[in-house]
């Protein structure tokens, strides 16, 4: 790997955090306002934005699948609005899914967007740390600190 990729993905990784960071604020800011409580919203300690869509009338339960779909697109449209308002639209992205108890109800999660940092690379650097700073690395050898590395990474 070569040292430009390197500073890249540094560069990346700092506008990823900022970027998560943003999110929690607007999150914590908005939480408990009117209109986070009219759309149904909430929120997890990742930074998710999570909401329930329900077929609204009683005629659409004999609606096909791609028929909802659009009607979920267009009752999915003042969420993104808002949500757009508060200045994470670039930040986030939606995924949908059907929840297992209400198959006719779409679940939306609005996910921040990670593309460099990832769960493994998390993994590996907090436990590169604590070895780093919980040891003394003269008495430990790179062979043994990789041997620990790997061992943690099988629990997983």
């Amino acid at each position: 790997m070569r040292l430009r990729d390197i500073k890249e993905k540094i560069i990346v990784s700092y506008y990823e955090i900022t970027n998560w960071l943003f999110i929690k604020r607007a999150i914590r800011k908005h939480k408990y306002t009117a209109d986070w409580d009219n759309f149904n919203l909430r929120a997890d300690w990742v930074g998710r934005i999570y909401t329930v869509l329900n077929p609204m009338e009683p005629s659409d339960d004999g609606d096909t699948e791609e028929v909802l779909r659009i009607k979920y697109a267009e009752r999915m449209k003042p969420i993104n609005l808002y949500l757009d308002s508060l200045g994470l639209s670039e930040s986030i992205y939606p995924a949908y899914e059907n929840p297992k108890e209400n198959p006719r109800s779409l679940l939306i999660v609005y996910s921040p967007i990670f593309n460099v940092i990832t769960t493994w690379k998390i993994i590996n650097v907090t436990v590169f740390i604590i070895v780093f700073f919980a040891t003394k690395l003269d008495t430990w050898t790179w062979k043994g600190i990789t041997k620990i590395v790997e061992w943690i990474a099988l629990l997983f």
